[in-house]
């Protein structure tokens, strides 16, 4: 179990050693990232640059528990404690996948910061007192387990849908392609009896004015059924970027005969996720509720680049949380779900419900939407709060 993986790394006799046990915990853990980056950048990374990104990334995270490592048993109580932290908040909390702490929400649910704390003490006190603390976690965990067997169920009216719309967000998407998802999503939110559906990351690939437009008789009629749709899609950064409000009702009667105007071209070609331009991963929120959120940790050089202007921006003090129908969200934008540090900054808001969406399908075939959920399902534990989760394969 992960909340033993300190206790390995210490119980090793020398800094290298600890290093490499370490090394090996996250190699083994954040593997997917081989195959993941190929799905996700593109054909044009090859495996030597996948493994290296790999590489990287784990040696990364290994470095603090070699930093802390002491042949005197003791300190554990206390240098444990230290790297679970230094993995967790940036900068290297932006690539601290599999944290040990993530287990203190099978472990200890609905105690939340408490069985965080508890989580981290376990960790370290299993190098001092290895029989003591497992039989003291065990006892615990059971007790905390049986008073909280279950998962709460999220609220009355909620929804999640997954979907199969393919990589509509990570190639180009032909006009009259988005045009028929769009209205797939729209009949599925007006028909659903549920009063707030939450739909995956980037299903609709950019958001603009023109946007909103198009969704205008639907977003009216979510409004008049007291319903809120919640969908991921790429905002434009630059006020450039948006085109103006504009008559589009002989582009849309073009598009529903499947002839395709040249206007429509022009305008479909003024921003896309891949032409370099700057944007913001959102989550959009429309109907009674009308709002969005922003991804705060983006994937690190497939997104948010620091050695660029283009992409997506990366915010570590952004908002946690927004208010839709009185319930207060702490959203998780896929890449987020796998770490520490955005869950924890959004549980200092007091959220109410867990709302995670994930576009999965440059994932398929990794165990990397399984790691997702598992995350989520054990926040979700953890704090004693509902959660939903919508992905697209």
């Amino acid at each position: 179990m992960a909340i033993s993986i300190p206790a390995l790394i210490f119980w090793n006799q020398s800094r290298r050693s600890a290093w490499g046990t370490a090394m090996l915990y996250h190699g083994c853990a954040i593997w997917p990232v081989i195959p993941g980056a190929r799905n996700f950048f593109g054909p044009r990374v090859s495996l030597f640059a996948a493994t290296a990104l790999w590489t990287i990334t784990a040696g990364l995270l290994s470095l603090p528990w070699a930093a802390v490592w002491s042949p005197i048993r003791t300190q554990a109580l206390w240098r444990i404690p230290v790297a679970l932290i230094l993995t967790t908040v940036p900068p290297l909390g932006i690539i601290g996948w599999a944290s040990p702490l993530t287990a203190a929400g099978f472990l200890f649910p609905a105690t939340a910061w408490i069985g965080l704390v508890a989580c981290a003490a376990c960790a370290s006190a299993l190098v001092v007192f290895p029989r003591a603390c497992a039989v003291s976690a065990i006892l615990l965990s059971a007790v905390a387990n049986a008073i909280h067997p279950h998962t709460v169920a999220p609220p009355t009216g909620w929804e999640a849908v997954n979907t199969k719309f393919g990589a509509v967000a990570h190639s180009t998407v032909a006009p009259e392609d988005e045009y028929n998802i769009a209205q797939t999503i729209q009949r599925t939110a007006l028909s659903a009896r549920a009063t707030v559906i939450v739909f995956p990351e980037t299903i609709v690939p950019y958001w603009t004015a023109a946007t909103d437009q198009f969704w205008r008789p639907t977003i009216d009629a979510l409004r008049s059924e007291r319903k809120t749709i919640l969908l991921g899609a790429l905002l434009p950064r630059s006020d450039r970027d948006q085109p103006e409000q504009a008559d589009f009702s002989a582009e849309l009667a073009a598009l529903k005969s499947g002839v395709l105007p040249l206007s429509l071209v022009r305008q479909q070609d003024r921003w896309t996720p891949d032409s370099g331009a700057s944007y913001f991963n959102a989550l959009i929120v429309r109907g009674v509720d009308f709002t969005s959120f922003r991804q705060r940790i983006p994937v690190p050089i497939a997104m948010w680049n620091p050695f660029s202007a283009h992409g997506a921006p990366i915010s570590f003090l952004g908002p946690g949380i927004l208010t839709v129908h009185h319930e207060r969200v702490a959203v998780l934008i896929c890449y987020e779900q796998l770490l520490v540090w955005p869950v924890l900054a959004s549980m200092t808001q007091q959220p109410t419900v867990i709302v995670a969406i994930a576009n999965d399908h440059w994932a398929n075939g990794t165990t990397i939407p399984r790691f997702q959920l598992s995350a989520v399902r054990a926040w979700s534990r953890l704090f004693g709060l509902p959660y939903l989760s919508a992905v697209n394969f």
